[in-house]
């Protein structure tokens, strides 16, 4: 099943970057699947919503636009990431999402947010518990580790 890696990543392999599915499909090697899912997590978390003119939801919305009229910030970035990787990733399910460490004087002071993405991973090989923790640095851009 071709669906196992992203677009992305089957492109690359074609042209010699990754590699090819004659010495590894991602169906058979849970690490490169998993890389292939943080690999794009990251693409979509660091999208902003109207970015895309084929996809106008694609990504986030602008972290400010989640600060205006909000009293409970946090809430608010985890529902939007849950949504995101809900809709656009589909080889995790039973997302959930949650703030690692921290508390709202952390965020009041611009100090860095961390989630933790914890899903099921599904592949041809079956289901498999994975988690992704994800930073926001201060200019609002993601990292993502496993």
């Amino acid at each position: 099943m071709g669906r196992e890696q992203s677009l992305l990543d089957r492109i690359a392999a074609r042209s010699g970057r990754g590699r090819t599915r004659e010495q590894i499909s991602a169906t058979q090697d849970l690490d490169a699947l998993m890389e292939s899912v943080r690999r794009h997590l990251k693409r979509l978390l660091n999208a902003r919503h109207g970015m895309s003119e084929a996809l106008p939801d694609y990504g986030l919305p602008a972290l400010t636009d989640l600060t205006v009229g909000s009293g409970d910030y946090i809430k608010r970035v985890e529902d939007s990431i849950r949504t995101a990787v809900e809709k656009y990733e589909p080889r995790l399910r039973r997302v959930r999402v949650s703030r690692v460490g921290g508390d709202r004087e952390d965020v009041d002071k611009g100090r860095m947010l961390a989630f933790r993405i914890d899903a099921v991973l599904v592949s041809d090989t079956g289901e498999h518990r994975v988690w992704y923790e994800t930073s926001v640095s201060g200019a609002g851009e993601f990292e993502i580790s496993e």
